[in-house]
């Protein structure tokens, strides 16, 4: 069973739209940045992008990724953010590309104009980073109890 994200987490992320990924197979690595709706309920963002761009060649041969999402600040007590490690999953089954589609779209209707394919990234675990309250406070959430012991 997986463990709620803390209310903390999920507003941050709620709050942003740009998120940073890092795909790596063998000796090849690839960072990339998307635009990515948040599915709270599955605990997971949804990403279009093609398959044949650098990352999703990588992500299609190794699934584990990392990634991060943060603002850009320009005062030291504003900084926060999150990293992650995650499962990328192309959805290739009507069935799974639709709600997340809808989910998506919902966030950013006009990826309805860019032919790409839809991406499921669920979140594995998270480490989030603010210095609103105390300077460098971290939070930390595992999809699975038995991960975070």
């Amino acid at each position: 069973m997986s463990t709620p994200i803390p209310p903390s987490i999920v507003e941050f992320i709620q709050q942003h739209h740009v998120v940073s990924i890092t795909a790596c197979h063998e000796q090849q690595c690839w960072a990339a940045s998307c635009f990515y709706a948040f599915d709270e309920a599955r605990q997971r963002l949804i990403l279009l992008t093609k398959s044949s761009t650098r990352h999703g060649q990588l992500m299609q041969k190794n699934p584990r990724i990392v990634g991060t999402i943060a603002g850009q600040p320009t005062h030291i007590r504003e900084i926060e953010g999150i990293q992650f490690s995650a499962t990328a999953t192309l959805l290739t089954k009507k069935q799974d590309q639709l709600p997340a589609c809808e989910c998506y779209y919902q966030r950013h209707p006009a990826g309805k104009l860019i032919p790409s394919e839809v991406w499921e990234i669920k979140l594995d675990y998270i480490k989030h980073t603010s210095n609103k309250a105390i300077f460098a406070q971290k939070t930390e959430w595992h999809r699975n109890e038995k991960a975070a012991s």
